[in-house]
């Protein structure tokens, strides 16, 4: 691949990366680190974290940034409620879901509330969505969203549980299925199995 290819590629990454580009990205595709990092230099690229760096004038995107630099954590609860269109308005606090033995001390002092699983229920509902401004992010899907808010409704603000219960209920892209056996995994079915003769 030549130099003139090789820029042209990493230009177009660039540009469908709405600013963002990925170290990772680009030597997958056999271009050298020396290419790339020539290409940073050249472009006045900043960087935003190991691997990732972004043009000066792209909008910032806290929750691409936050999923691309921490591989091993998952948007959850209101925050995921809100990348599924279940919450009016962008929740207070970014919610991400680890596994266990996860040290997410970086997380925490960025004031990101982090909750842990066991292994085999992190993957659970796992899937990706878009943010606000049209980067893919890893995210819980609706029917996990809605369980950890059922499992948290002690800690979670009134007005938020009940609007997202009644969207969820009263929209055409719900999984009710799908929705009990992920409650019956995180032992809720009989909680969810209340709500649901309620609102269906």
């Amino acid at each position: 691949m030549n130099k003139p290819k090789k820029l042209n590629q990493m230009a177009h990454l660039l540009s469908k990366g709405n600013g963002y580009i990925e170290r990772s990205t680009v030597l997958d595709l056999g271009i050298s680190a020396r290419y790339f990092y020539d290409f940073v230099e050249d472009q006045s690229l900043v960087r935003v974290g190991q691997g990732l760096y972004q043009t000066q004038e792209a909008w910032e995107d806290e929750l691409f940034e936050i999923s691309t630099l921490n591989k091993k954590v998952i948007f959850s609860h209101e925050t995921a409620l809100y990348l599924n269109d279940l919450m009016e308005r962008e929740p207070f606090e970014i919610t991400v879901t680890a596994t266990r033995g996860y040290n997410a001390t970086h997380l925490r002092k960025r004031k990101i509330r982090v909750f842990q699983v066991d292994k085999q229920l992190w993957n659970l509902g796992q899937t990706q969505l878009s943010t606000p401004l049209g980067h893919l992010v890893l995210s819980y899907n609706r029917e996990r969203a809605m369980c950890d808010l059922l499992k948290n409704q002690a800690e979670t603000d009134r007005q938020i549980f009940q609007a997202a219960f009644k969207n969820y209920f009263s929209g055409k892209d719900k999984n009710i299925p799908q929705l009990m056996h992920y409650a019956a995994s995180l032992g809720i079915e009989e909680a969810m199995r209340k709500y649901a003769e309620v609102l269906l």
